[in-house]
């Protein structure tokens, strides 16, 4: 397994972000890099649209963990090749008035360490880009 993860410091409590988080109407509001599609409810199946190599992209994705202001997760991609395990962990700081907020991905699959170069070089901006998304949106709410 690979696991690529990301992270910052959102300046409100935990509640506050999953608000925006779990609103997946919402995303392509504020997010310039992914939206969810779908409901963020365990064994929900949805999407995931992303741009990858400079195309618009998508993929189907099944909600794992919707554990309300603690985390997210889904799952998607051709399983046995590559596949996913997306997620965003949320922890409350300083007496809950801020939240640390990790978001990243696990990778399984034969084709995983084959293409892991590609997949890191266009990730790293995609993902810290949504935690500026979403930091951005939760902090001027």
């Amino acid at each position: 397994m690979i696991t690529y993860e990301t992270e910052t410091t959102i300046d409100a409590p935990p509640a506050e972000v999953w608000k925006h988080l779990a609103d997946f109407d919402r995303h392509g509001e504020w997010s310039n890099h992914f939206k969810l599609r779908g409901r963020p409810v365990v064994g929900e199946r949805g999407r995931v649209e992303f741009t990858l190599f400079g195309r618009d992209a998508g993929s189907p994705v099944v909600i794992e963990k919707a554990d309300e202001v603690r985390e997210l997760r889904w799952r998607g991609g051709p399983s046995g090749l590559i596949t996913g395990s997306h997620y965003f962990i949320l922890e409350a700081r300083d007496g809950g008035a801020r939240t640390h907020f990790r978001h990243g991905e696990n990778f399984s699959g034969i084709l995983a360490p084959l293409v892991w170069a590609l997949l890191k070089a266009q990730l790293g901006p995609s993902y810290s880009g949504f935690n500026g998304d979403l930091k951005r949106r939760v902090e001027a709410a």
